[in-house]
C-alpha cells in the first residue's frame, strides 16, 4: 500500500519521508498499538494533502489549454470590481464575474467595447462613464505583449452616490444676480402719467414670476434695479431658454412708448457670496458699457453673453458728460503732461479726438504728444494739416519716446478704444499711472481697468462726438481752430458714414458746434477722398461677393491693390448700399494678418456674431483680425460664426 501511495505521489515524496520518520520516532517511544494507529492517521492525511496538490495542479493545466468558448485571458474572481482586459481594437480578451455582470451577461462573450460603452474614451487613464443608471469610474493601464500588440486593462469603480452628491452640491449652489432697467427715465418720459403704475407693475410680475419659477428670490432695491438669488440649477434653465425674459420685457406695450429693455448681470463660480456679488457687479457694468438690453454671467474669467440684439440705448446724458468734463479738466491742471493714444491703425475718428484732446490739454497750458508709431494712409491728408506745422511742434511722438518721458504726474488718454491689446502701444499703457479712457464701442472684457475716469458711451457715434462734447461743457478758454475743427468733424463723419449710421441728437450738435468752430464739409471730404487703387479693391470686393445666409454676405478685398483694413471697411459699408443686403463681411489680407470688417444696417447685431470669433465692436459697425489662418480658414470661420448667430435667433 505504501508504495502504491508513494508511487501516486510521487511528487509529495520527500514531505512524506520527512512525515514518516517522525511518526517511526514517535513509535519508538510510545511504542504498541498507540504508535500504530498514529501510523495509520499520518498515512491518510499525506495521502489528503497529496490528492488535494494534485488536483489543483490539474485545474492549472487545464486553465493554461482552454477551449474555444472562453476567454484568451483568464482573469482572477477574486478582484472586488468589475475588470476587464481588451486589445488594441477595444475587443474583449478576458474579464472577471464583475463585469459580466455589469454588462448583463451570463458567461463569456466577444463583443468591442465601444459598442457596449460608446463614452469611453481611449486617450484618457481616468474618466467617468456612464452604464445603465450608474456612474463608473474608469481606470485603464496599458501593456505591451510579447507578439508587439497592445493590451489595456480597465478597471470599473461605482461613484454613483459620489457624483450624485457631486451634482447636487453644483446644482444648490447659489447664484446672485443684478437686473437693472437700461431706459427707465426715458419709458416714464414717453408714456402717459396714467399708464405708468400700469407699466411698473406689469414688468414687476414678470420679474417677480420668472425668479419664482426658478425657485429664487427677488428684491427690488430701487425704482429700476432689483437683486436676486437663485440656485445653479435654476441659471442652466434660464441659459436654456436664452433668458426670455429679455424678448417678453420688450415686448410690453402700454399706450405708445419706447421699448423697455433690460440688463442682467450674474456672478457664478465663487467660493463666498461675497466674491459672486463682486462678479455680478462686474457683469452688469460691462452689459451697460455694451449697450444693455443683453445677460452676462461671470464665471470667474469667462464671460458668458446672452441678448444684445438691439441697438445702443440713448441716455442724452447731459449731466454726466458735464461732470466728466469736470473731472477731466482738473485731471490735466494735475499734470506735468498729456499724452494721447488711440488705437493700433488709427483711423480718421481716433486722430481727430486725439486732437481734440490736444486743444484741451494745450488751452489749459499744459504740453501735449500724441502717440503715433506709423501714419496710415487713410489720415496722412488729415495729418498733413499738423506735420510740419510750427503751430504744432512736437504734436506726433513715437511709443518709444513717450515710454522714456513718462512720468509719475504724466496723464496719458486713450481714445476711440478701451481694449488692452488694441491700443498703440501696451509698453506705454503698463507704465502710465493716471489713464483716462474715452470710448464709443460696445464694452469687450479685455478692457482698460486701470483707468482713473472713463467715459465710456456705447450710444455715440464716435470718440470725436465724446471729446467735442467734452469741449462745449469745459468752456470757452478751449477754442478751436479750422483744421482741428475739420479733424473732429471728419472723424464723426467717417464712423457715421456720412451721418447715415448711429446718429443722435448730440451728433448733430456736435456737428453744427464744430461748423461754428470753422469746420468745413467740403474740405471735409476732400481730405476722405482715396487713392484710385484703393477705389478699385472696393470696386473689385464689391463684385465677388457672395451669399452666405439669407441677407448676409460675404467678400474678400485683393491684397495687390496696396489695401488695408480700413479699405475693406469701406467696401463692407458700400455693400449696404444694396438691395437686399442686410449685413456684410469683407475680408482682408494685410501682412501676416487677416481683417473681418463686418457692416450692418441694425437688424442683424453684427458684434454678437464677430464675437463669436473673438472681434467685437457695435451692433452695426465691428472687425476681427487672424494671424497664422488662410483666407479661406477665416472664411469658413465667419460662415460658422453667422450659422450659430442664425441657430441662436431662431
Amino acid at each position: 500500500m505504501w508504495v502504491i501511495i508513494m508511487e501516486e505521489h510521487r511528487n509529495s515524496i520527500f514531505r512524506y519521508l520527512i512525515v514518516m520518520a517522525a511518526a517511526g520516532i514517535i513509535c519508538t517511544v510510545v511504542g504498541g498499538l498507540v504508535g500504530i494507529l498514529i501510523m495509520v492517521v499520518v498515512s491518510f492525511a499525506v495521502f489528503a494533502v497529496a490528492t488535494r496538490e494534485n488536483k489543483a495542479a490539474g485545474e492549472k493545466i487545464a486553465e493554461e489549454e482552454p477551449e474555444d468558448d472562453e476567454p484568451e485571458v483568464i482573469v482572477k474572481n477574486d478582484i472586488p470590481v468589475p475588470y476587464v482586459v481588451i486589445d488594441g481594437a477595444f475587443n474583449v480578451m478576458g474579464c472577471n464575474e464583475g463585469f459580466l455582470q455589469l454588462m448583463g451577461f451570463k458567461s463569456f462573450t466577444e463583443f468591442n467595447i465601444k459598442e457596449k460603452i460608446p463614452d469611453y474614451n481611449e486617450h484618457l487613464n481616468n474618466q467617468i462613464v456612464k452604464i445603465g443608471e450608474r456612474d463608473f469610474r474608469i481606470y485603464s493601464s496599458h501593456a505591451e505583449l510579447e507578439d508587439g500588440s497592445i493590451a489595456n486593462s480597465l478597471c470599473f469603480m461605482d461613484v454613483t452616490e459620489i457624483q450624485t452628491l457631486k451634482n447636487s452640491i453644483e446644482n444648490d449652489k447659489t447664484v446672485v444676480g443684478l437686473i437693472y432697467i437700461d431706459n427707465y427715465d426715458e419709458v416714464i418720459e414717453s408714456v402717459d402719467d396714467s399708464a405708468i403704475p400700469m407699466l411698473t407693475a406689469i414688468v414687476d410680475r414678470k420679474l417677480t414670476a420668472m425668479i419664482h419659477d426658478a425657485k429664487g428670490i427677488l428684491k427690488k432695491t430701487e425704482k429700476d434695479r432689483y437683486f436676486f438669488c437663485i440656485t445653479a440649477e435654476a441659471l442652466a434653465e434660464l441659459q436654456k431658454n436664452k433668458f426670455d425674459i429679455l424678448n417678453e420685457i420688450r415686448s410690453i406695450t402700454i399706450g405708445e412708448h419706447i421699448p423697455v429693455t433690460l440688463s442682467i448681470g450674474i456672478g457664478i463660480g465663487e467660493v463666498n457670496l461675497e466674491t459672486a456679488m463682486k462678479s455680478a457687479k462686474a457683469a452688469i457694468d460691462l452689459a451697460l458699457g455694451r449697450g444693455g438690453d443683453q445677460a452676462l454671467i461671470k464665471n470667474g474669467d469667462k464671460y458668458i453673453f446672452y441678448g444684445g440684439k438691439s441697438g445702443e440705448v440713448s441716455h442724452n446724458a447731459r449731466i454726466r458728460a458735464r461732470v466728466k468734463a469736470d473731472a477731466l479738466s482738473e485731471l490735466i491742471a494735475e499734470s506735468e503732461k498729456v499724452y494721447v493714444m488711440g488705437h493700433i491703425i488709427a483711423d480718421a475718428d481716433c486722430f481727430g479726438s486725439s486732437i481734440g484732446i490736444y486743444r484741451i490739454a494745450k488751452a489749459m497750458g499744459k504740453n501735449c504728444s500724441i502717440i503715433l508709431d506709423r501714419i496710415p494712409s487713410t489720415i496722412k491728408k488729415i495729418t498733413g494739416k499738423f506735420v510740419n506745422n510750427p503751430d504744432y511742434e512736437e504734436l506726433i511722438i513715437n511709443s518709444q519716446d513717450a515710454w522714456q518721458n513718462i512720468t509719475e504726474n504724466t496723464l496719458l488718454v486713450v481714445v476711440d478704444t478701451h481694449i488692452n491689446s488694441r491700443v498703440e502701444s501696451v509698453d506705454v499703457l503698463n507704465k502710465a499711472s493716471k489713464v483716462v479712457v474715452f470710448d464709443h464701442h460696445r464694452k469687450s472684457t479685455d478692457f482698460i481697468d486701470k483707468a482713473v475716469m472713463v467715459y465710456h458711451e456705447p450710444y455715440a457715434s464716435s470718440a470725436s462726438e465724446l471729446v467735442t462734447e467734452m469741449i462745449q461743457y469745459i468752456g470757452e478758454k478751449v477754442k478751436l481752430k479750422s483744421a482741428e475743427a475739420d479733424a473732429l468733424l471728419a472723424g464723426i463723419t467717417v464712423d457715421t458714414q456720412n451721418f447715415c449710421m448711429k446718429t443722435g441728437t448730440i451728433t448733430f450738435e456736435a456737428a453744427a458746434f464744430l461748423k461754428r468752430c470753422g469746420a468745413d464739409g467740403i474740405r471735409v471730404r476732400k481730405l476722405l477722398q482715396e487713392d484710385l487703387s484703393v477705389f478699385k479693391a472696393k470696386a473689385i470686393a464689391v463684385a465677388s461677393t457672395e451669399q452666405i445666409a439669407e441677407g448676409m454676405y460675404m467678400s474678400v478685398c485683393p491684397s495687390d491693390y496696396g489695401n488695408t483694413s480700413v479699405t475693406a471697411a469701406q467696401a463692407a459699408d458700400e455693400l449696404l448700399d444694396v438691395e437686399g443686403i442686410k449685413a456684410s463681411f469683407v475680408l482682408c489680407e494685410d501682412g501676416d494678418t487677416i481683417f473681418v470688417s463686418a457692416r450692418s444696417l441694425g437688424e442683424i447685431n453684427v458684434q454678437v456674431v464677430l464675437e463669436k470669433i473673438g472681434g467685437g465692436g457695435h451692433q452695426t459697425i465691428s472687425g476681427a483680425q487672424f494671424r497664422g489662418k488662410t483666407i479661406d480658414e477665416v472664411k469658413d470661420l465667419v460662415k460658422d460664426a453667422v450659422k450659430q448667430y442664425i441657430e441662436e435667433a431662431n
